[in-house]
């Protein structure tokens, strides 16, 4: 039996920030990490901005976390950072007490910062709990930080393979489009400005996934590769082979989440002085985007719920792991609903929103063969495996956790390779995070 992978129980660095990022995470914003603003040299990285969506505004909060010795210096720093990005709230998350707390707090405050004293980590929830909507559930930080870890190695990956293959050019496309999605579209003001570059990137991008695996297979990177191999399909997806490919996929769907995210913004921002006066197409169709995403948005603005469907897919990524497990369906659409704020009967609208701005003939959940298991096309496996493991504490909550195994669950589900799929999708997981 493999022995389980435990997390730092006193997390210093990036496993704090993980921890603390998953606090706000569980507790219902949307949370932007590990922000780079690069332009001849690094100009700065921010640890967490957090956003917090409402039907008539988005409200950005600046989040800097610090494990070790701290002093006016970085709360300074985290003023210059605030005026430098138009933000009117900071954040500023200290491990490691010091003396005159107090008056650090006070200046802080007149600075137009929160400084949190987190040195009892038991107190977590309690020093956090004016910023979240719902108290942060201990599994779910547990999940995320299982989740915020598999990204950091995956991307790392990136970093290793462009150096070990330097004459690849997928590898370096690879790496610039996780930074221009992540980072390099944060800085730019304009919401408009930032959808028409996360598009460009993507239309830039398309379908790397493909062009990766055609790379590695012949050695030559063609751009005009649209589909995975059958064999590479067949190694990724049913094999569950350790690839890095499944970086990619990652990467791919996190620009779509990002856009969708992005193109929220724009909505809250601009949909209530546009609609009802004249159709709202016409008032985006001066957007430099395609034509099935200006008909995407003019669908998604009607729904009452569409403010938080970011929300919802940073969840269903990072907790649920991508998929839904169908004979557990209505207990898993009800722990969503409480985490997202979306109600249960507007669950299918969230799901169909992704299809709705990234049109696939098929949709893109997908149920597996003589598995009961509902599956986001193409997501990246290892997730999966986080979310596989997610379902042991999220149906079997009321058993002793040493219990909390998937032998029991495979009592609660049906479908001949349900369990089988769960156990891959962990194991790959598993030899990932080890």
């Amino acid at each position: 039996m493999s022995k389980p992978i435990e997390l730092e129980s006193n997390p210093i660095e990036y496993d704090y920030e993980d921890y603390i990022c998953a606090f706000f995470q569980s507790g219902g914003l949307y949370v932007e990490r590990s922000v780079i603003h690069r332009e001849t040299e690094e100009i700065l990285e921010l640890d967490i901005i957090t956003t917090d969506f409402s039907t008539k505004s988005t409200d950005k909060k600046l989040v800097e976390i610090k494990s070790g010795k701290w002093g006016f210096n970085e709360i300074f720093k985290v003023k210059g950072w605030l005026v430098y990005l138009d933000i009117s709230d900071g954040i500023f998350i200290v491990k490691k007490e010091r003396n005159s707390f107090d008056y650090f707090e006070k200046k802080s405050q007149e600075l137009g910062i929160t400084l949190i004293d987190n040195s009892d980590l038991s107190k977590t929830n309690e020093s956090l709990k004016g910023f979240l909507h719902q108290k942060a559930n201990e599994k779910e930080i547990e999940t995320l930080r299982f989740s915020y870890l598999l990204e950091r190695k995956l991307l790392k990956q990136i970093k290793d393979l462009k150096k070990s293959k330097p004459n690849f050019k997928s590898f370096q496309y690879l790496d610039d489009y996780f930074f221009k999605v992540n980072s390099g579209s944060f800085f730019t003001n304009n919401p408009i400005d930032r959808i028409k570059q996360l598009f460009g990137v993507y239309l830039k991008y398309k379908n790397l996934t493909a062009k990766i695996c055609h790379e590695l297979e012949h050695g030559i990177y063609k751009d005009n590769i649209e589909e995975l191999s059958p064999e590479s399909y067949k190694k990724l997806f049913y094999k569950v082979e350790n690839s890095p490919l499944h970086i990619s996929l990652y990467v791919e769907h996190i620009s779509r989440v990002t856009i969708l995210k992005s193109c929220t913004e724009y909505l809250i921002k601009n949909h209530e002085d546009t609609f009802g006066k004249k159709n709202f197409l016409e008032s985006i169709d001066y957007l430099e985007i395609p034509n099935t995403i200006k008909k995407g948005l003019d669908e998604l603005v009607k729904e009452p719920f569409f403010y938080k469907y970011p929300i919802f897919w940073q969840f269903f990524t990072y907790v649920m792991g991508g998929f839904i497990l169908t004979d557990l369906k209505d207990v898993e659409y009800k722990y969503i609903s409480e985490n997202t704020g979306i109600p249960i009967e507007h669950i299918p609208n969230a799901f169909e929103s992704y299809n709705k701005l990234f049109p696939k003939d098929d949709g893109w959940m997908y149920n597996l063969p003589k598995s009961n298991i509902e599956w986001h096309r193409f997501f990246s496996i290892p997730f999966c495996g986080v979310g596989a493991n997610h379902r042991r504490f999220l149906h079997l909550a009321d058993l002793d956790e040493k219990k909390q195994t998937y032998d029991k669950l495979a009592e609660l589900v049906n479908g001949d390779k349900t369990m089988t799929d769960l156990s891959k999708w962990n194991n790959l997981g598993y030899e990932i995070l080890k």
